[in-house]
């Protein structure tokens, strides 16, 4: 694949992680836009807020239309600071296995990797049409516990192959390596956010 044209890495990324990633990084790692992280992760980061949205049934006090209305907005936001993030940690741990992607490199690799989520929003867009009063209400009259824990777990799994599949090919890893790799990654960044959210919630107690 020596052209990135149209809807054909979003295809070819389903089932040829490593020449769809290849060829998007050898085309323009640094295109947000046009190689289509920044799509990408918007519909991660806003599968995400709906997703935890039902958890936490915010749907008992906000309607569905403010909350699916705040999701788009804050989507492509959230999105790009979680890859920034997470490209950052992963370049990191990926220098201390010796490998040599740039942090736009994995920030594409991690972006790509979410293809299979579209299947997830496709999903909450079905419940909003069903039952806009209860979508966002867990347990709340539609089949979402088994559904959406089922459909989230095949994404999850298939999303997590592709990423090995692509941090293996730009960092040129084995898959053994690769393992490392993504593991050190997200340990590292739980543990961000973990301090993140008890620092926030520290300064929010002693500001009241």
């Amino acid at each position: 694949m020596s052209k990135i044209t149209g809807m054909k890495p979003y295809l070819s990324m389903w089932t040829h992680p490593r020449s769809t990633i290849r060829a998007i990084i050898d085309a323009d790692p640094k295109s947000n836009i046009r190689y289509g992280i920044l799509y990408l992760v918007t519909i991660f980061a806003l599968q995400n807020m709906l997703f935890y949205a039902n958890w936490w049934s915010i749907g008992t006090q906000i309607s569905s239309s403010t909350i699916l209305i705040a999701g788009i907005f804050l989507s492509p936001f959230v999105g790009m600071a979680w890859v920034y993030i997470a490209g950052w940690i992963f370049y990191f741990t990926g220098r201390w296995l010796h490998g040599h992607a740039p942090a736009s490199h994995l920030r594409s690799a991690l972006a790509w990797s979410k293809i299979p989520v579209s299947i997830n929003l496709l999903t909450w867009l079905v419940f909003i049409i069903l039952d806009p009063k209860m979508a966002f209400v867990l347990n709340g009259g539609l089949p979402s516990a088994i559904l959406l824990n089922a459909i989230n777990l095949f994404t999850g799994i298939w999303s997590f192959i592709l990423l090995v599949q692509a941090v293996r090919e730009i960092q040129k890893f084995t898959i053994g390596r690769a393992l490392i790799n993504i593991v050190m990654g997200w340990v590292i960044y739980f543990l961000v956010v973990m301090i993140f959210i008890i620092s926030f919630r520290y300064i929010y107690l002693i500001s009241v």
